[in-house]
């Protein structure tokens, strides 16, 4: 009976062991199944991708020269503000040199025609009193 109940449970484990392996190769389909979509699907990616990166690499390379031009241009506005800010100083200073050089002389003969004036008119006060 001991041999019996042994034969019957090698038997129930082999059989146990054959279900495995059939699940595992029905899982093992599925699994390639699935990885055999996943290298088409990349396949795909990779193929659309492409075009993608080399309009990215193209864009990339007009931004760089943008760049490089935005640059250029900003030290000639920088060069022509130092210019304009050169020229403003320069003429400041001439305006500061003819004030002081006309200032007072136009101040001296200005006191001197409300002088002359001043007398004039005191001359006159005094003839008809």
């Amino acid at each position: 009976m001991e041999s019996t109940i042994l034969v019957v449970a090698q038997v129930l484990a082999l059989l146990c062991v054959s279900g495995v392996c059939i699940y595992l190769i029905v899982v093992l389909l599925r699994v390639r199944n699935v990885l055999t979509s996943f290298e088409k699907d990349m396949k795909e990616m990779t193929s659309r991708a492409l075009p993608v990166l080399e309009n990215m690499e193209y864009i990339s390379s007009r931004v760089r020269s943008i760049t490089e031009s935005i640059d250029d241009q900003v030290l000639i506005v920088r060069e022509s503000i130092g210019s304009i800010r050169e020229i403003a100083d320069n003429i400041v200073a001439l305006e500061r040199k003819v004030q002081e050089r006309v200032e007072g002389p136009i101040l001296d003969t200005v006191g001197f025609i409300a002088a002359l004036l001043k007398g004039v008119r005191t001359f006159f006060d005094r003839v008809r009193a």
